[in-house]
């Protein structure tokens, strides 16, 4: 993903499991079943439903937008309960014009035996002018999209756990 225009969101978040025990919980933003907050509602197309796997390599998971639109994601490589590498084979939801979804990975490390720490990168052109400022605003909405999922994986192992 070298390409000029490339550009990257970074997210990390502490979540207090085991390493297996988060890995069993990896998902993507389409896969999270509670209300987006006001910020994922206002910006991107809310995810309606989706079909297809994420569990091994070639899978592909395609989800339907609230604005008619889908994105289709492959599952390019998987470094056993450590990493998931997928890439952007399809996307027709509203603003692919503008912001170009490429890919991205999840990752899970070990902290201390009890605690995890998942990584998330999305990896995306941005077709916004002027860049710096537009910039900022797309990371802002991208890392919601991490911490959404970061909440969402916490959330179920609380309640498994429970």
């Amino acid at each position: 993903m070298s390409h000029q225009t490339t550009r990257t969101a970074i997210s990390q978040m502490k979540i207090n499991a085991v390493k297996s025990d988060v890995w069993r919980k990896v998902g993507f933003y389409e896969h999270v079943k509670k209300a987006p907050s006001w910020l994922l509602k206002l910006s991107p197309p809310v995810p309606k439903e989706v079909e297809g796997r994420h569990e091994k390599l070639g899978d592909t998971c395609r989800c339907k937008y609230s604005d008619g639109g889908y994105l289709t994601k492959k599952i390019t490589r998987i470094v056993d309960e450590t990493r998931i590498e997928f890439e952007i084979i399809e996307q027709s939801i509203r603003y692919q014009n503008s912001i170009k979804l490429l890919g991205g990975f999840i990752e899970v490390h070990d902290v201390d035996g009890v605690s995890s720490m998942v990584n998330m990168v999305t990896y995306y052109e941005n077709h916004i002018y002027p860049q710096k400022i537009s910039t900022i605003f797309v990371e802002m909405v991208i890392k919601a999209m991490h911490k959404f999922v970061f909440s969402d994986m916490q959330t179920q192992l609380c309640s498994t756990n429970a």
